[in-house]
């Protein structure tokens, strides 16, 4: 009887412990797998960056983009850079990320120009036009190959330390 007795006065007691024990490691891995779905959002909009400059990358030299293709792609890459400023800490991808679209912008200035003197037959009898037609055409051209080829590289080391999840499993 006595046995009983005790068990009646540890029995909720133990439950309590056991009850608290469990909460408590719930506690712990709802914290761990919101810190995981945390650094996996993060890694997708991270990634969207890097894949939007590395789309207006390998626009620029693809001869079967239009025009107009390439200028959706650097739009999307200027987006994305602001979205930067939130999403990645530090300056100096920021700094590389704004260079990389200021010189997208002078290729999307050429295209944007030589457009305008395609629709305008009339300003080529101007000789100071046609050399800037001759001149733009020449730096867009280079600009096309340039551009990729100096930042294709780069582009991923400087977004290697921003794009590491790590398995949730392990």
């Amino acid at each position: 009887m006595c046995y009983f007795e005790w068990l009646k006065a540890v029995g909720p007691i133990a439950i309590a412990l056991a009850v608290f024990f469990v909460t408590v490691w719930f506690y712990r891995w709802q914290k761990r797998l919101a810190t995981e779905k945390l650094r996996h959002d993060l890694y997708e909009r991270r990634f969207a960056i890097y894949v939007a400059f590395r789309d207006l990358l390998l626009a620029l030299p693809d001869l079967a983009k239009s025009d107009d293709e390439i200028k959706a792609a650097c739009r999307k890459a200027s987006i994305a850079r602001f979205e930067a400023l939130f999403l990645l800490d530090d300056p100096k991808i920021q700094a590389y990320l704004e260079d990389l679209c200021r010189q997208a912008n002078g290729v999307i200035g050429d295209i944007v120009f030589l457009d305008a003197t395609k629709k305008q037959p009339a300003w080529t009898n101007d000789p100071q036009v046609v050399r800037d037609v001759l001149e733009r055409s020449q730096r867009l051209g280079a600009a096309k190959l340039d551009l990729p080829n100096r930042h294709l590289e780069e582009l991923p080391q400087r977004f290697t330390q921003f794009l590491r999840l790590t398995d949730f499993l392990k």
